[in-house]
């Protein structure tokens, strides 16, 4: 039971499972970034501004965090690359729930309860995430721990226009190397993620981002009409 658990989180391995509600929630799934904001405003807090009134990497952080963390509802495409494979997707998000849509899976989180369908397999798996499945599916709640858990650097790699932040996990046990952020330097909204683990890196592109008031429960229920001969495993 805990393998098949493993294969439909996605740990280990390729699955744009693993980075929907996942690393996607590293940029748009509010509770996380909250937190994300929370530990880059005690940092900032604690470190105070660079020398000549310029953000330091927590403060750019913080302000990135905000764009998301202050919106009831966000709708936004992307591509996730990993592995040399890609694939576009859209996801939804409001309070703590979130769907995503790729061609390959897609997932519905309404709170509780995770269904993913895989279209390969034409199989639908329905689960409760525990908190460790959680944390392996989504890297930004590692950083619930605040500032503590990370040390913030601008990268080495500059970009016209954007704000390049390094983030680097203080515990070795931790699975992921570095976060990378890229983030636009006059709306403060994420363009890119770069998440190294230990099996390589995995990118995610923001092709279009819109905010708006708290969407319908209804978009985080797992559609079952429209998978009307998909199998539903119920791993609950």
């Amino acid at each position: 039971m805990r393998e098949k658990r493993k294969e439909i989180i996605g740990v280990g391995q390729y699955s744009p499972t693993r980075f929907l509600g996942a690393i996607f929630a590293l940029l748009l799934i509010f509770a996380p970034m909250a937190a994300f904001a929370q530990g880059a405003q005690q940092a900032a807090v604690g470190q105070g501004a660079q020398k000549g009134g310029a953000l330091t990497p927590e403060q750019v952080a913080q302000k990135a965090a905000a764009v998301i963390t202050d919106a009831k509802g966000i709708t936004a495409t992307f591509t996730i690359s990993a592995n040399g494979r890609s694939s576009k997707g859209t996801i939804k998000s409001s309070g703590n729930k979130f769907s995503v849509l790729l061609p390959e899976v897609s997932s519905w989180y309404n709170g509780k309860d995770l269904y993913v369908y895989n279209q390969r397999t034409s199989e639908t798996t329905v689960t409760v995430p525990t908190a460790q499945e959680l944390l392996e599916s989504n890297p930004l709640l590692y950083v619930k721990g605040g500032a503590g858990g990370y040390s913030y650097s601008f990268s080495p790699v500059k970009r016209t226009g954007k704000y390049v932040v390094d983030l680097v996990p203080r515990s070795k046990k931790s699975g992921i190397k570095k976060l990378t952020f890229t983030i636009n330097a006059a709306n403060f909204q994420t363009e890119r993620i770069a998440v190294s683990v230990g099996g390589g890196l995995t990118t995610i592109d923001v092709t279009s981002f819109k905010t708006s008031g708290a969407l319908a429960a209804s978009e985080f229920e797992y559609p079952r009409s429209q998978y009307p001969k998909a199998e539903v495993v119920d791993l609950r």
